[in-house]
């Protein structure tokens, strides 16, 4: 009788084992998945940002014997010295008056010219 009950015992203790196992398997492939994604979005982010600097990098070469930095950088100054020169404040008021009527498109291809002309796709990163 012994021999009959330490059979069934060893039985249901291998078949614990196996369906442990099974379980324990499961869980281990579960894991490793997603470390694997977690990975890949890691890298993904890291690739992103090498282009990004491969990017700047050819822009910057490309405008190093451009001269629409200095017009961009004197158009946006002449407002500012203005302000400065008694009697023509009020003409750098009524210029951003009207400038501040111009269609929204006009003003958003103003901004995007300025930020690419400066590369201030940067602060985007400083809003999050």
């Amino acid at each position: 009788m012994l021999p009959i009950i330490g059979g069934i015992i060893s039985g249901v203790v291998s078949l614990g084992k196996t369906i442990g196992g099974g379980i324990i398997e499961r869980s281990k492939i579960k894991t490793q998945g997603k470390i694997d994604i977690r990975k890949a979005k890691i890298a993904s982010k890291i690739k992103r940002f090498d282009q990004l600097g491969e990017m700047d990098v050819a822009a910057m070469k490309g405008m190093q014997f451009s001269w629409k930095d200095e017009y961009i950088l004197v158009l946006m100054s002449i407002p500012l010295i203005m302000a400065f020169i008694p009697g023509l404040e009020e003409h750098v008021k009524k210029s951003f008056a009207i400038i501040n009527n111009l269609p929204e498109w006009y003003r958003w291809s103003w901004m995007g010219i300025v930020t690419a002309t400066y590369g201030l796709r940067t602060w985007t990163g400083w809003k999050k």
